[in-house]
């Protein structure tokens, strides 16, 4: 405890922020290594060692804001436990919904282009994937970027350079497999307007980070379940309009049709949160 105090407490305080999850990342890393002699693969223990490292962050989520700002309640103050478990249902339940609307929204121009064949294979063990992977993903990369970043980055900094750090921070810990130029750009930019977004929604919806669970996650698992056998993208399809493809299934969160929606809900929530911007951080 003396270590991980004086981590926590490193001058300047960036420095802490900076090297939190890497570090747990490599302790994580390190204590998947010897899963090698029982034959496990690099992918599954690449997976552990990142469930390893977020059950440590999760362990340690509550002694970093008490040593470093002495606030006691770090699950109120990250928007877990902000509300009763049914409001936080319900946030969580429309997220859900706004992430089908948008998916909807993507693939329409491409329904229209008839870049898409209905293939209707359904599968209970993918729609079983597709949950567990929408909650962990959602789950996770929230209460990282959402919560546990967004807050800390609010004791430094105003809320606009706050929110604007974290969604770069978010942007860039993604890895991109393309090497197109413009593809790249059209990812960083979804990512990074996709952070914006839903920390505006977190702010609306008064600090609670339900919603954006059910955002994130929704827009993970759902596109993963109706492309793993309920549609096919065609040949000449753009990736412009359907997102960068890898492994013949593309990023939507990359395509034109993403971008634009999340812009001008960017610009909406920025008119609608004005008087939040303007006041003393």
């Amino acid at each position: 405890m003396i270590l991980i105090k004086s981590f926590f407490l490193l001058r300047p305080r960036f420095l802490s922020t900076l090297f939190f999850i890497p570090i747990l990342y490599g302790i994580g890393w390190a204590l998947s290594q010897p899963l090698l002699l029982f034959n496990f693969k690099e992918e599954q223990l690449s997976l552990i060692g990142t469930i390893i490292a977020f059950l440590l962050f999760i362990f340690l989520l509550s002694n970093w804001f008490y040593i470093r700002w002495n606030i006691k309640s770090a699950w109120v103050l990250i928007g877990i436990t902000k509300h009763k478990f049914l409001k936080n249902f319900v946030n969580f339940s429309q997220g859900i919904l706004f992430a089908l609307v948008l998916i909807i929204l993507i693939l329409f121009p491409l329904l229209q282009k008839n870049y898409i064949s209905w293939t209707g294979e359904f599968s209970p063990i993918i729609l079983l994937n597709s949950i567990a992977l929408g909650l962990g993903v959602g789950f996770a990369e929230e209460i990282i970027f959402r919560g546990w970043l967004l807050e800390e980055l609010k004791f430094e900094y105003s809320i606009k350079i706050s929110i604007a750090l974290q969604a770069i921070v978010f942007s860039f810990v993604h890895n991109i497999s393309t090497e197109i130029f413009w593809n790249i750009i059209g990812l960083r930019l979804g990512f990074i307007l996709l952070g914006i977004f839903l920390s505006f929604v977190r702010i609306r919806d008064k600090g609670s980070l339900w919603n954006c669970i059910g955002i994130h996650g929704g827009l993970v698992g759902i596109w993963f379940f109706i492309n793993n056998g309920l549609i096919e993208f065609k040949e000449n399809t753009p990736s412009f309009l359907a997102g960068p493809f890898t492994q013949n299934i593309p990023n939507p969160i990359g395509s034109f049709t993403a971008i634009l929606i999340l812009l001008l809900l960017c610009i909406f929530y920025a008119i609608k949160s004005k008087n939040i911007f303007s006041r003393p951080s």
